[in-house]
């Protein structure tokens, strides 16, 4: 038997070092100012280019948000050591196999200040730990739905030419907030304009409540 999987291959601008640079320059700021992150969804779903998860087997891997990141350090769970100075890591990406438990993962040094990578080496915190926390923040504060959609389509009949017409659904995805970039937050948060609190899980609710049945979430 040969079991297929696909895993989340990355953003393609993950190599953006200018946005490595916006970040790790405003680390702190960012992290001073996490529970006014945390209840603005504009704010929650800030995309962080170079951040991502990626496993097998198992869905929920993906970007992961700034929201995703604070709760990951706050939570210890996005946490390990520095593999040059052993101290505190805050992790931005990982990746591994559920079934063997090796992983990699690579993120900031708050003590030498840089980025950095490891692979295989002692860790922390699980894998399994790991992906179970992210599967549950995706469930708990939603970025996307999908909906269905009825489209006009042609269906094949052995009657009249051949073809009649029908109606089908297809599948489209829904962002439920508009999130501002990294440089906008930064600049947000420096010039002290910030945004009314916008909680990401209440607007989620009520963008789900107030749209069809047929409505799911990622």
């Amino acid at each position: 038997m040969t079991i297929v999987s696909q895993v989340y291959l990355g953003n393609p601008a993950s190599n953006n070092q200018q946005s490595i640079s916006l970040f790790t320059e405003n680390i702190e700021l960012l992290r001073a100012h996490e529970k006014t992150i945390l209840e603005c969804a504009e704010y929650f779903f800030c995309d962080i280019a170079f951040a991502s998860c990626s496993w097998p087997y198992v869905t929920g891997d993906g970007p992961l948000c700034l929201g995703y990141l604070l709760l990951g350090w706050r939570e210890r769970l996005l946490l390990e050591s520095c593999p040059t100075c052993v101290g505190e890591y805050l992790v931005t990406s990982f990746s591994g196999s559920p079934l063997s438990g090796s992983q990699s993962w690579s993120g900031f040094c708050t003590n030498c200040k840089t980025m950095q990578t490891s692979k295989n080496k002692p860790v922390q915190n699980p894998l399994i730990e790991k992906v179970t926390f992210i599967i549950k923040l995706r469930k708990h504060y939603p970025q996307k739905t999908w909906q269905f959609e009825e489209q006009d389509a042609m269906q094949f009949t052995f009657g009249g030419n051949g073809l009649k017409p029908v109606k089908r659904l297809r599948k489209t995805s829904v962002d439920l907030f508009q999130a501002v970039t990294l440089a906008e937050l930064i600049k947000e948060l420096k010039d002290g304009k910030i945004r009314p609190k916008n909680s990401p899980r209440t607007q989620a609710e009520t963008a789900l409540s107030s749209n069809d049945i047929r409505l799911k979430l990622f």
